[in-house]
């Protein structure tokens, strides 16, 4: 009984603070658009889903999708009784992951509906711009060195990815939602475009077998099956979705577009600016061969993370401007209000 006793005890504390504390908007400013977004977004995920015919196989992805869900839940409720750097820190955690998972399973639905593989068309883009994606394979083989280095910089996206929002709560949070707005929008338009330019990549146009350039592939070796994925998915021979949950999407290319997004971001971080731009113009480059990326998809990306950047920094100012107007207003009852 003692155990119950506590748990009644804390209850009872935690609503007695509830009473004590004014309560607040549950939502922070900047946030509404990207909330809005997201559930529309959720809510057309879902009716797509019911009505065809994927499947999520893993159980693991409810239950994450769930915990971080219930995670920027939990923010709101900080924020609502005024905690509101708690809210900022579970909000960091949290939005951007969920805006990545339905962006995920996005892409793998349209896949199921994309056009015929555009490789030799961004090709004929890299050609006109001077670039031959098999110089850079050839250096890479001349020096394989960096292969390793080129994949371990590729891969620092997805700790960028998780650790970026945090910092931004510790030393930039008037940017914080910002920088989740231009994500979304990233992510948004990412997916918007994939399915009129889906390819088959490189590796697998050019004919370059599997273990040719070392270290590339040796875990997970996507890079090859990605065209292979897309035509089962249009054939209706996958339709488990977490079989190749982490994406397809070739141009453009989303590592070049949260490269842009990172740099942007840690450029206001003294302790960030020049580790976070070495860091990613090194992603940008590793696209090509440990990403598969032709200049073309790489491009297209970078443009994706600029225009969304310009969106979302026009959305603060004008969220700034609005704010601002209506904290000049009079009160309603005033004279100044009533025309006196």
């Amino acid at each position: 009984m003692r155990g119950v006793d506590l748990i009644t005890a804390a209850i009872a504390r935690i609503n007695e603070h509830a009473r004590a504390v004014k309560q607040q908007d549950a939502l922070h400013p900047m946030s509404r658009t990207v909330y809005l977004i997201l559930f529309v977004w959720c809510m057309a995920w879902i009716s797509v889903f019911a009505l065809s015919d994927f499947i999520v196989g893993q159980s693991a992805l409810y239950s994450s999708f769930g915990s971080i869900c219930l995670i920027a839940g939990c923010g709101a409720l900080a924020r609502r009784y005024g905690h509101a750097r708690i809210a900022l820190f579970l909000e960091a955690c949290s939005v951007p992951a969920i805006a990545a998972a339905l962006s995920g399973g996005t892409i793998i639905m349209l896949a199921s509906i994309s056009s015929h593989f555009v490789d030799p068309q961004l090709i004929g883009i890299d050609a006109a711009l001077g670039f031959d994606w098999r110089a850079i394979f050839r250096f890479y083989l001349a020096y394989p060195g960096i292969v390793p280095l080129s994949e371990a910089v590729y891969s620092s996206f997805q700790p960028q990815f998780l650790l970026l929002p945090v910092a931004l709560c510790v030393w930039r949070p008037e940017l914080l939602w910002t920088y989740i707005t231009a994500y979304v929008f990233s992510l948004l338009l990412a997916a918007a475009i994939f399915p009129f330019a889906a390819a088959e990549g490189p590796y697998v146009y050019y004919g370059i077998p599997q273990g040719v350039m070392p270290s590339v592939g040796d875990d997970w070796p996507w890079q090859w099956y990605q065209g292979k994925w897309i035509s089962q998915l249009q054939n209706g021979e996958i339709r488990d979705l977490s079989r190749i949950w982490p994406g397809l999407i070739q141009f453009p290319s989303f590592h070049s577009a949260a490269a842009v997004l990172f740099i942007w971001a840690t450029h206001g971080i003294r302790l960030l600016r020049w580790p976070g731009l070495l860091l990613n113009i090194g992603v940008i480059l590793s696209t090509f061969i440990s990403g598969a990326h032709y200049l073309s998809d790489v491009l297209a990306g970078c443009s994706v993370a600029i225009l969304s950047i310009w969106a979302a920094n026009r959305m603060t100012a004008l969220r700034i401007r609005q704010t601002k107007h209506q904290l000049n207003q009079p009160p309603k009852s005033s004279p100044a209000y009533l025309g006196a």
